[in-house]
């Protein structure tokens, strides 16, 4: 097995992420691979997304590497969206035989979370929208718990290995701080002991928290803010909000059963991305567009679409050497 690897990296809005054909590596060798990449000298990004063929010319395979936990996880919603775009526009076209002389294209992502499947939207040759479909991902999230807390004084939404907040308990808690800047400071702090709480209560490596705050910027209904939490702060080193496939879906679980979703059975929630106020991202406000379908107090469905998704490199990489 040769140490250079054929390599695509795109981004989800700021989630950098580097996607790897399989049978490049033996696979008990996939996962040391992974957490190379995402680390120094190489910093290929938050997660490493190995690609393989499914059982149905229709599947791809993915198996997923994040550098938060440096392990296997079940599911990144930014990655399907990179995934469809480099489908279209790099040599992963031709690996995986995709036709793309029609105007829509769909394949179904087999995850450990289940069936993901996304749909292209082809102009000329480049993706100009890919929505991925949540729907087995919203069963898996339920299946791995749903349940109110309250850690170090704040009340939360334990959704999975996410905690969903919503900003304005942050600010009851500790009034006079600006929860919405992602710069260090007594704000990070204060979030990042109720993520290392939850750590510990789960017994994990690393959570997931996504704030939620009702005053959009822009043209959303809700601003959201990722706050990933491990013991190097690796995530809290990216100065922009980016953007988050999975911990959309779990905010707007949160807001179902908290009756706080505009509609009452379907429609549609547009989301922004951090507070363009506090950090001004270069590309502007960014934002995600859910469609959603709830009975009761439970969401039931869910698709998204991201604003910003681009394709930054492919070629080969080479493996350091320790």
């Amino acid at each position: 097995m040769s140490d250079k690897l054929d390599f695509v990296r795109g981004h989800c809005g700021w989630d950098v992420v580097t996607l790897l054909p399989d049978g490049q590596l033996p696979p008990n060798e996939e996962l040391a691979a992974a957490v190379k990449l995402v680390s120094a000298p190489i910093g290929g990004g938050l997660e490493v997304g190995w690609l393989g063929f499914g059982d149905r010319p229709d599947q791809i395979r993915l198996r997923i590497v994040n550098s938060t936990t440096r392990n296997w996880i079940s599911m990144c919603g930014g990655m399907t969206q990179v995934i469809g775009k480099a489908l279209v526009e790099t040599f992963l076209r031709d690996h995986f035989k995709v036709d793309t002389s029609q105007p829509l294209v769909t394949v179904k992502l087999v995850t450990e979370s289940g069936e993901i499947p996304i749909r292209i939207e082809i102009r000329n040759g480049k993706a100009t929208r890919v929505t991925t479909t949540m729907d087995s991902y919203v069963s898996y999230l339920y299946r791995e718990g749903f349940e109110q807390l309250i850690l170090e004084g704040i009340p939360l939404l334990r959704i999975g290995k996410y905690a969903v907040i919503d900003v304005s308990d942050l600010e009851k808690a500790s009034p006079g701080i600006d929860f919405t800047r992602r710069d260090p400071g007594r704000h990070l702090d204060l979030v990042h002991d109720v993520l290392r709480a939850m750590r510990d209560r789960m017994k994990v490596s690393g959570v997931n928290g996504m704030l939620y705050d009702q005053r959009p910027e822009g043209p959303g209904q809700y601003r959201v803010f990722p706050r990933f939490y491990s013991d190097d702060l690796a995530a809290a080193r990216v100065p922009w909000e980016f953007q988050c496939g999975t911990g959309s879906v779990a905010v707007t679980m949160a807001l179902a059963h908290q009756g706080q979703l505009p509609f009452a059975a379907k429609g549609d929630v547009l989301l922004e991305w951090g507070s363009y106020r506090t950090t001004r991202d270069p590309y502007g406000i960014r934002t995600s567009q859910l469609t959603l379908e709830v009975q009761g107090r439970r969401l039931t469905k869910a698709s998204f679409s991201h604003s910003v998704v681009e394709i930054l490199a492919e070629g080969k990489l080479t493996l350091p050497k320790y």
